[in-house]
C-alpha cells in the first residue's frame, strides 16, 4: 500500500514496515522540499504524483521522470487555458494533483479549476470551474488532494469550500459532458444524520461508476463512510468517536459500523476493500466486496 504524506511517498509492506519510494534524480531536491501532491499508481507499477508545478512519475528503481508542467511556475487561476496544449513547458495552477489512471493508461490531473487528460505528451481540458473569491484572494474550486477518478474516466470533485455538504460534490462523466452534482436521498438506512448534515473528507471512484464519501458532521460527533451507486446511497462504516484521541488501540477484527476510534481522513478503493488513512496514527481496511 502506497501514502503520499505531503513529504514523501511511502511503501506499507504486509509485514507492517515502511519503505520510502519518494525517489530523486541526481542534482534535484529530497522529497521533503518537493511539495508532493496526489499518489495514483501505474499498470506497470510506476507512481505519479505531483509537485512543485509538475507531473511526475516516480519507477519503481526511483527515477523521476517529467510527464508534465514547468517546474516553479504557476498560472493564475483566473487566467484562460487551452482546450489543448503540450504537456512538456505548461504552466498549472498551485497544487497540481493527479486523480486517477484510466483503463488506457490515460492520467486524469486536476489544478486550480481544471480537469485534465494527460496522455502521449498532451493535455486535453476535460471541465473547467470558475475560481471562488475569498477575501482578497482568489481560490480553487474543489480540492484536487482529496478528490478521485475512476478508471473509466468519471471525476469525482469534493468542493473547495470547506463548509459545502455532499450535494455540493460534482460528479464529471468520462466524456466531460454533464457533470452534475451529485444527488443523494435525505435520509440513508443505518445513517442517524440527515445526508444534508454531512460534509465530504474524501473522496474514491468504485471502479463502477460509484463513490466512496469518508465524511464527517461538523456539528455532532460522528463520521461515516458511504458508498453511493446505482441510484441508492449504503452506510459502510460509521463511528461516534470524537477527533480529539490521534491513537486507536483496536487490532483486531470489529464492526465497520460501530468502530470505536474517529476516521482517518483519506480513502482509497482497492479489489473489494477500502482503506482509511490520514491524520492518524493508524490505517484501516475495511473489507466491501467488489464492485468494479
Amino acid at each position: 500500500m502506497y501514502f503520499n504524506t505531503g513529504e514523501h511517498l511511502v511503501l506499507l509492506g504486509t509485514d507492517g514496515k515502511y519503505e520510502d519510494v519518494s525517489g530523486r534524480q541526481a542534482g534535484e531536491p529530497g522529497p521533503e522540499d518537493r511539495g508532493l501532491s496526489g499518489l495514483v499508481v501505474r499498470g506497470d507499477g510506476s507512481m505519479v504524483v505531483g509537485e512543485n508545478g509538475q507531473v511526475v512519475s516516480v519507477a519503481s528503481d526511483g527515477q523521476l521522470t517529467v510527464l508534465a508542467g514547468t517546474a516553479g511556475k504557476f498560472r493564475s487561476l483566473t487566467a484562460s487555458v487551452p482546450k489543448s496544449a503540450a504537456a512538456a513547458d505548461f504552466r498549472f495552477a498551485r497544487g497540481v494533483t493527479p486523480l486517477g489512471v484510466e483503463k488506457d493508461g490515460t492520467v486524469v490531473v486536476a489544478d486550480g479549476g481544471a480537469v485534465w487528460s494527460l496522455s502521449g505528451g498532451r493535455l486535453t481540458l476535460r471541465y473547467r470551474q470558475a475560481a471562488l473569491k475569498s477575501g482578497a484572494q482568489y481560490v480553487s474550486p474543489f480540492l484536487g488532494a482529496h478528490s478521485a477518478a475512476d478508471p473509466d474516466g468519471t471525476v469525482f470533485l469534493n468542493p473547495g469550500d470547506y463548509s459545502a455538504t455532499l450535494a455540493e460534490v460534482v460528479v464529471v462523466p468520462g466524456d466531460g459532458q454533464g457533470a452534475h452534482k451529485l444527488t443523494l436521498p435525505a435520509k440513508v438506512p443505518g445513517l442517524g444524520v440527515a445526508t444534508a448534515e454531512l460534509l465530504p473528507a474524501s473522496l474514491a471512484g468504485d471502479g463502477a461508476d460509484g463513490v466512496y464519501i469518508n465524511a464527517f458532521n461538523e456539528k455532532k460527533r460522528g463520521s461515516y463512510v458511504l458508498h453511493v451507486h446505482d441510484g441508492r446511497v449504503d452506510l459502510v462504516a460509521s463511528t461516534t468517536a470524537t477527533a480529539t484521541s490521534p491513537t486507536c488501540g483496536v487490532h483486531k477484527a470489529v464492526a465497520a459500523r460501530d468502530f470505536p476510534c474517529y476516521f482517518p481522513d483519506g480513502i482509497a478503493y482497492r479489489a473489494g476493500h477500502v482503506y482509511l488513512a490520514g491524520n492518524r496514527s493508524y490505517v484501516l481496511d475495511i473489507g466491501v466486496g467488489r464492485t468494479g
